[in-house]
């Protein structure tokens, strides 16, 4: 089974449910609508109980996509992997690990580095995914002045790795990751209030990152352009309810984009890249196995195509696991479905 509910050998096409949208709220600028897709499975609880799992990104193993991984933080002890049939295939008992991201290594072929904000002691730690064992193994934790390491996101820049990392305070670094993993501050800017999800549009050279009280910005991610923030949207329009939390990006064949997750009224905001549109937004609903999302966190999302979500999918922290009632977990859904609901490009 993949995530608990495909079986291993032949992934068979998952049903797709579709209910009618309906309209939520009504600003001075629109009638915004908030449409619900279904779970499509899970991931297995993190070991830990209470606030536990917060941040999820995904690995896509080019060489045998099955095989791809999904990697979860535990703030409460350390990195979880699993399978796409959802199965804890290792923990890494590192410690409070809060957000992680990763990005292809520009120095080698053969892995991936994968880079997490640890809250105490304040690091940067770093872990080396081996492409061809598909194993993810603790390289080294650097520390760093910020007094308690929150959000992170990574990119891939002129052949250079580097790693945006930010604090309860609102201040953020950006590092460049050097070949023996030392880090080089190259800038750094900050938010007026306290700030968590980030991520970075590799392609169009730009960081988005939420304020959770205030909005979504975005600004270059090139290392000598100052750091000039711009607005995407605030809280208070586009269905944005604070907390903004999670934020990642889907890279269609035609369109690339933005979702954000809106803690505040367990919804996820869908934006266009390129013009910053506001293309709608989404909730999880339970499915007649799983429960939805609520109270969530970090997201990430994927165009890697696996049967009956042949479009890719998404990856959600779950704020409370209910069915049955467990340890917080990430819930799994068809980007299709997203689509076909928001009727995107």
């Amino acid at each position: 089974m993949i995530f608990r509910e495909w079986r291993k050998r032949e992934l068979p096409v998952l049903a797709v449910f579709l209910l009618p949208a309906f309209l939520f709220g009504c600003s001075s600028e629109s009638l915004e609508k908030i449409v619900s897709v279904e779970v499509r499975a899970e991931t297995t609880p993190v070991p830990h109980d209470e606030d536990a799992a917060d941040d999820p990104a995904i690995w896509v193993n080019e060489a045998s996509p099955n095989d791809s991984l999904i990697l979860g933080t535990d703030k409460q002890g350390g990195l979880q992997i699993s399978d796409l049939y959802g199965n804890q295939v290792d923990y890494l008992d590192i410690g409070r690990l809060n957000n992680v991201d990763l990005r292809a290594n520009p120095y080698t072929n053969s892995n991936t580095i994968v880079v997490a904000s640890q809250r105490d002691p304040a690091r940067v730690v770093v872990f080396l995914l081996e492409h061809e064992q598909a194993t993810v193994n603790f390289e080294v934790a650097r520390e760093v002045e910020l007094p308690e390491p929150y959000g992170i996101c990574a990119t891939v820049l002129d052949g250079k790795y580097f790693a945006v990392l930010n604090d309860k305070k609102g201040t953020f670094h950006q590092y460049e990751i050097t070949p023996s993993f030392e880090l080089k501050l190259v800038r750094d800017w900050a938010t007026e209030t306290q700030p968590e999800g980030c991520v970075v549009d590799d392609d169009a050279k730009k960081i988005y990152l939420g304020e959770e009280e205030v909005g979504i910005w975005w600004l270059s991610s090139v290392p000598h352009v100052p750091p000039e923030l711009k607005s995407v949207a605030r809280v208070g329009e586009h269905s944005l309810s604070a907390d903004i939390e999670g934020l990642t990006l889907y890279h269609g064949e035609s369109k690339t984009y933005l979702i954000a997750s809106s803690q505040g009224n367990n919804s996820y905001a869908v934006f266009d890249a390129t013009d910053h549109s506001y293309k709608g937004s989404f909730r999880v609903r339970a499915s007649r196995r799983f429960d939805g999302t609520s109270d969530t966190d970090g997201i990430a999302a994927s165009t890697l195509a696996v049967r009956g979500m042949e479009e890719g999918f998404m990856v959600l922290q779950d704020g409370e696991n209910t069915k049955p009632k467990a340890n917080q977990n990430f819930k799994v859904i068809s980007w299709s479905d997203v689509r076909m609901k928001l009727d995107l490009d």
